[in-house]
């Protein structure tokens, strides 16, 4: 990942934000990080992005089980709104939820390049950002 690309988290844990703002930090990962607690703002902010010509993030981190609009309605949306015709955005769910239906519909949606439970060690978080 280019060190000017965004990082893109979506996620209604403000704790686990934090904490990863603060962990890419600390790892020397200077990316500027925009989060949004649910998928609407994230959606909303990526189509405003688009329509900007600004820059889209370089990748995202989705959490499955947020409220107002969880991870499988903003992909469902996400593909309505056509904004990876304009820039391919890696996704990686990253969720605490083990449940194998939510791994299994994970593999229906190409954007999604991995599946990822939480707590997700550094190390991983870098091999991630480095692809």
């Amino acid at each position: 990942m280019k060190e000017t690309e965004k990082i893109c988290i979506i996620d209604d844990d403000e704790i686990y934000i934090f904490l990863m703002k603060k962990s890419l930090s600390a790892m020397g990962i200077n990316n500027e990080v925009i989060s949004f607690i649910n998928g609407s703002d994230a959606l909303e902010a990526l189509i405003q992005l688009k329509s900007n010509h600004e820059e889209l993030p370089g990748i995202i981190l989705l959490d499955i089980n947020m409220p107002i609009m969880d991870g499988w309605e903003f992909l469902t949306e996400f593909r309505k709104v056509n904004i990876d015709t304009y820039k391919k955005i890696p996704i990686y769910i990253v969720s605490s939820s083990i449940a194998n239906e939510d791994f299994e519909k994970s593999k229906t949606f190409p954007e999604i390049l991995d599946y990822l439970s939480k707590p997700v060690d550094l190390e991983t978080i870098v091999s991630i950002l480095n692809f």
